[in-house]
């Protein structure tokens, strides 16, 4: 293979594998997605080991963890025993998919905490002394400030979450390459 194609082929493999780690996930995740993004045809899982130089358990475990997350998928190839993956090449849908099952559970959970925090500051009237008072009016005005920066965000979530209808993602992102 030309060197050209090889250098790009592992910059992006290896970048992908940082911007993984960058987002909370394993780097393996991050080059594995890539060395099938990159790939014209279905891999192995030994086709990936080999490629990337790590066990094939390694690769085994990675893989479950991609498809949970929707961005590979096991692909049959007649005749063949061995387990094939290509990757899912749609980035909306990857994003979405990350979104929706990591991001929006996280601003949903602390969206929960800030609320009982709250209803927690506002049950404790009785036993405060009017230092306290004034400290727990100061919580209650920051907790509320929180809430609504965590309202925003899961907004701005179903927004992206939902803004696929009716958008050609596809004609959008094209880039003509001379």
């Amino acid at each position: 293979m030309h060197e050209n194609l090889v250098a790009v082929n592992e910059s992006t493999v290896a970048g992908l594998g940082r911007l993984a780690r960058f987002f909370g996930f394993n780097e393996v995740m991050g080059r594995l997605y890539g060395t099938l993004l990159l790939a014209p045809e279905a891999l192995s899982l030994d086709d990936l080991a080999n490629g990337l130089k790590i066990s094939k358990g390694s690769v085994s475990m990675n893989m479950r963890a991609l498809e949970r997350w929707g961005m590979a998928k096991e692909h049959w190839v007649r005749g063949e025993r061995k387990k094939y993956y290509v990757a899912e090449s749609d980035m909306w849908k990857v994003i979405r998919n990350v979104l929706n099952g990591r991001e929006r559970r996280e601003v949903n959970l602390a969206l929960q905490v800030l609320a009982e925090s709250v209803e927690t500051l506002k049950s404790a009237d009785a036993d405060l002394t009017p230092e306290e008072a004034e400290l727990r009016a100061y919580y209650i005005e920051r907790i509320i400030d929180l809430q609504a920066f965590f309202n925003f965000a899961a907004m701005a979530l179903e927004s992206v979450l939902g803004s696929s209808n009716g958008i050609d993602f596809e004609e959008v992102t094209k880039i003509e390459i001379r």
